[in-house]
């Protein structure tokens, strides 16, 4: 709730400072240039955790068990001939942590797994990552509101993952507890956006944009296992979905 009313208010400060520019602009709609004006954005909104990386299907070693979270960070283009741009985004989300819930579901699989009497599971520590993307684009115009494609590639750094410690009880092959640590790895990943401007002048503008990430993810790694029964996490893919708010500024 904080940071859905810090994002709100955020964004009305940028509108009014916005709508103040545009009420000082003269420029014609149909005075389109040859070459579309560079940009530079700051966001803001909500990332949702997709496919396998939303997943709490414990037998499936690919669920993340990830959930929704906030994102913000910088977007903008350069464009070099016309309306294709090179377009970037550098971004910061949080995809929260394990809940009771969550860790009841994998408690009952490595019991049920190893045959125990029965197993804690202990989850600390959140998703929390960078993207880091860049690719071409292309921008369709009408008037005041412009349309932007982009296809991006580049990096996911990971500044954390929920760490898991799992206590075996009644199994002699797994007498210690192991650990599933906390990973601060960097993956490849790719994906694509679909962005909608509006320019208010002066150079100035809104944008609403959603975004879509995939990549392998980091690799995980855990300790103090002497049993290969149960679930064994080696990588942890991301796919995220996301819907985010800006301001932009023409350069």
């Amino acid at each position: 709730m904080k940071q859905t009313f810090t994002l709100l208010t955020t964004t009305a400060l940028f509108m009014l400072i916005a709508f103040t520019a545009r009420a000082q602009d003269t420029k014609s709609d149909d005075d389109e240039p040859a070459k579309l004006k560079s940009y530079i954005s700051i966001f803001g909104g909500q990332s949702n955790p997709l496919s396998d990386f939303k997943s709490t299907d414990y037998s499936n070693v690919k669920s993340g068990f990830a959930k929704k979270g906030f994102v913000y960070g910088i977007d903008g283009a350069v464009y070099f001939y016309k309306h294709f741009a090179i377009g970037y985004t550098v971004s910061k989300q949080d995809q929260g942590n394990l809940t009771y819930d969550d860790d009841v579901k994998l408690s009952q699989g490595y019991t049920d797994d190893f045959k125990a009497d029965g197993s804690t599971v202990t989850a600390n520590s959140r998703y929390r990552s960078y993207n880091i993307l860049l690719g071409p684009q292309y921008t369709f115009v009408y008037h005041r509101f412009s349309f932007d494609l982009r296809a991006s590639a580049g990096v996911i750094k990971s500044t954390s993952t929920p760490s898991v410690a799992v206590e075996i009880d009644g199994v002699k092959a797994q007498t210690d507890t192991f650990n599933q640590l906390s990973s601060r790895g960097i993956a490849f990943a790719y994906g694509g956006s679909a962005a909608l401007k509006f320019n208010m002048g002066a150079g100035w503008g809104l944008l609403l944009k959603g975004n879509y990430v995939n990549s392998q993810g980091p690799k995980i790694t855990t300790t103090n296992r002497t049993s290969e029964l149960g679930r064994i996490v080696t990588k942890q893919p991301i796919t995220e979905g996301q819907l985010v708010f800006g301001l932009l500024k023409e350069f």
